[in-house]
This record gives C-alpha cells, sequence and structure tokens, in this order.
C-alpha cells in the first residue's frame, strides 16, 4: 500500500557540487524528516529557475507527473504559497527523478530500512569519501530490487498484461532523522510498455491546459470527461475506475459537499486528478450579486485548498450560468470557467442506456462531457471510456 496520502514534501535548498546535484527535502507526514536527494543536473537546474529559495515563498514538490510518450518529457510541478496565496509552478524533469517520487510514495516509514549506513552528524553540505560512496551505491542496489518487486505486482494486479523491466540505476537519496542519521538510497528506473502506465496510485495520463478565460471544447482528437456536485460516496468510485483504464478525469466540487466528504477530496488529488470548485451552494450565478458569487467561489475554493494544500484554479458555475459580474470575478481571481459541449443529462433520465446512447450519437471528438457523480454514472463509465478509446480519443484531464 502506498505511503503517499497525507505525505507532504517540502523544498529546501538544491545544493550543487562538482558533477552532482541534491535537493534537500522536509517530508511532512506522522514524522518530520530532512531528506537529501540525488537528481540529474537538468531537473535541479529546472527546479532552480523556477524558485525563489530562501525568500518569503515556501515550496512544496508534487507527487504527480505528465508523461508524453511521443517525446518521451516529463512534467512535475511544484506549489508556492506564501500566507493564504498559492500557486501551481510546472517544470520539466527526468524519469529518473519521477521514479524517485515512485519510491518515497512507496516507503510508507522512511526510517524504517535496515540497510542504510548511520552518520555521525548530518552534514551541511553534500560531500562523500570514496568509501562513503561505496556503500551508497551499494545499498542503492539493495533497495532497487525491494522497489521493483512491489511494483512489479502492483503493476501485475491492476494492469495483467503490464510488465516491468528494470532500468539502469540512476535515482538516488539520502535520509537524515533527528534521532538517527541514516544514508537511505533510493535507487530505481522502471520502464513500462507505455509512458502513460501508473506511477504508484496516480495515472500519468494526458493533460490540457485550459488558456482561454471561458472553456467549452477542447482540440479535435482528445475528450474531457468531468464529474460534477461531488465530492460524494461515488467519488473513490468513479476515480478508481479512471485509474483502471489509465485516462484522465477532472472533477467539479461543491463546497458544502467537501465538508461532508473531505476524505473523497483527498483521494481524488492524490490519484492525479484536476479538482475546480462548483460553488458552495449551487446557486444560479445570474441571480445574485456579485459579492454573493465572490463568497461562493472563494469559500470552496479555500476549502478544497485546505486538504489539497494546491490552488484550485477551474471553476464551473451551477447550470452553466455566468454574467458580467461572473467574468469580473474570474479575471479578479485569475480563474478559468469550464462549461461543456457535451451534456448527458444523466441526473435527468438516471438511466444508463440512454446515457451511453447520447454519447453514442454525439461528436465526441474535442467534446467536454458532462457527467455527474452518481451511481448510473459509475455503472455506465467503463462502458463509454471503452467507446471513446475505441474511437481512437485521448481522455485528458483539463487543468
Amino acid at each position: 500500500m502506498s505511503g503517499y496520502q497525507g505525505k507532504l514534501l517540502e523544498l529546501i535548498s538544491i545544493d550543487t557540487t562538482t558533477n552532482q546535484s541534491f535537493l534537500r527535502i522536509r517530508v511532512l507526514s506522522k514524522q518530520e524528516i530532512d531528506l537529501l536527494w540525488e537528481i540529474d543536473s537538468d531537473t535541479a537546474e529546472n527546479l532552480r529557475t523556477v524558485t525563489e529559495l530562501g525568500g518569503l515563498y515556501k515550496y512544496r514538490l508534487s507527487f504527480q507527473s505528465i508523461g508524453d510518450s511521443t517525446t518521451n518529457k516529463y512534467t512535475s510541478f511544484i506549489t508556492r504559497t506564501y500566507r493564504d496565496q498559492s500557486s501551481r509552478i510546472y517544470f520539466s524533469c527526468s524519469e529518473a527523478y519521477i521514479s524517485g517520487l515512485n519510491a518515497l510514495k512507496y516507503n510508507e516509514d522512511i526510517t524504517y530500512i535496515n540497510d542504510f549506513k548511520v552518520l555521525k552528524d548530518a552534514p551541511d553540505s553534500v560531500t562523500f569519501s570514496e568509501t562513503d560512496q561505496t556503500s551508497y551505491n551499494q545499498v542503492s542496489r539493495n533497495f532497487t530490487w525491494k522497489i521493483v518487486a512491489l511494483i512489479s505486482i502492483v503493476f501485475i494486479i491492476v494492469l495483467s498484461t503490464s510488465l516491468l523491466n528494470r532500468g539502469e540505476a540512476t535515482g538516488n537519496a539520502k535520509v537524515i532523522s533527528d534521532k538517527e542519521n541514516l544514508i537511505a538510497s533510493i535507487d530505481d528506473r522502471v520502464e513500462t510498455d507505455s509512458a502513460n502506465d501508473f506511477v504508484d496510485n496516480e495515472v500519468i495520463s494526458p493533460f490540457v491546459k485550459l488558456e482561454d478565460p471561458v472553456t467549452f471544447s477542447i482540440p479535435k482528437g482528445k475528450v474531457a470527461l468531468t464529474f460534477d456536485d461531488g465530492p460524494s460516496k461515488f467519488s473513490k468510485e468513479i476515480t478508481d475506475i479512471l485509474m483502471d483504464y489509465q485516462v484522465g478525469g477532472t472533477f467539479f466540487f461543491i463546497g458544502s459537499n467537501v465538508k461532508k466528504f473531505p476524505e473523497s477530496v483527498q483521494y481524488v488529488q492524490s490519484h492525479g486528478y484536476s479538482i475546480g470548485g462548483h460553488s458552495m451552494t449551487h446557486p444560479d450565478f445570474k441571480r445574485i450579486s456579485y459579492e454573493m458569487q465572490k463568497e461562493e467561489l472563494l469559500h470552496t475554493n479555500q476549502l478544497i485548498e485546505e486538504i489539497t494544500q494546491e490552488e484550485v484554479v477551474l471553476f464551473r458555475p451551477p447550470y452553466g450560468s455566468k454574467n458580467d459580474l461572473t467574468m469580473k470575478l474570474m479575471n479578479e481571481t485569475h480563474n478559468k470557467i469550464v462549461l461543456w459541449n457535451t451534456d448527458t443529462e444523466d441526473w435527468k433520465s438516471q438511466d444508463s442506456d440512454e446515457i451511453f446512447k447520447y454519447i453514442q450519437e454525439s461528436k465526441t471528438s474535442g467534446s467536454i462531457i458532462l457527467l455527474h457523480e452518481s451511481q448510473v454514472v459509475v455503472d455506465v463509465l467503463p462502458k463509454i471510456i471503452e467507446y471513446l478509446k475505441d474511437q481512437d480519443l485521448e481522455i485528458v484531464t483539463l487543468y
């Protein structure tokens, strides 16, 4: 089982020696541990470019990542925070960096590793003697096999036909604990048949970044499945189905439901899917004042952000209703409205056959499909996904 849930990675510094680069990270979970992680120089430089460490901002590394199978390039992001403001910043990274994140997530208790050499003092700078480096690399090889074995079991169960191939050893990490200073190596690189396979319990699915203030559709050849009115008791089932099929999904949550199902918010976010706001009480925005619209938007975003620790930038107004005041609010808060061009009206029919028939009769290429969290959607979702895949459409996550 993954140790990801409830674990945060705070970036403290980026250190570089003559031929090595390291991230010093504070792991915040059941315990607080500083981790010194050796990464490739390109990823380190990309992180250095988008951060201002030592200043007013705090930075948190995300476990989420995006893989592009055509270019074999990868993207992750950090969340920059200052007081009650936060923003998400994307950066290019290596496969080895993603593998390191993957290994960290599998390890529920970072200090519970037997094959570490205990250091007498936590190093102020990153230096290794020849003897230390030899031991360090040996621990890496031993721990790699543990991680690879665990990943293999997960992939066999979830994907059945996926095969894991052990890649060259590149990722390394060092753990420093308050009670005992340990060297930990996380040396794991896993290649799969597709760059869009799972990494732990996140799905690396295609993403589409929305640039316009209001979006109704996306580029041809792609399709977005969106789910309104959650979180709910169905959020986990919907997420699991999306993961099983290795496809994207975007959720729009109502603030009052966030209070009822905070664990569902965390579950969706921890598996790599985007979350947007859908107001606090589901009013018609055309019928309420600017101040009420602002309260509906910001209160919901705040509730979600307190759980995910990530900025909410997507908003779907209830009923798709908006006016000039709504657009003014979007501009001031830097939120983006996500509407749709394919409405299944699943809430009205509650009939899986009718919902699926509507999808079949629609122009799905380039569409944003509106669904709601309900049992009928859970029942018909696998059939919808299989149909969209048969149409050679890429099912994406919006952000």
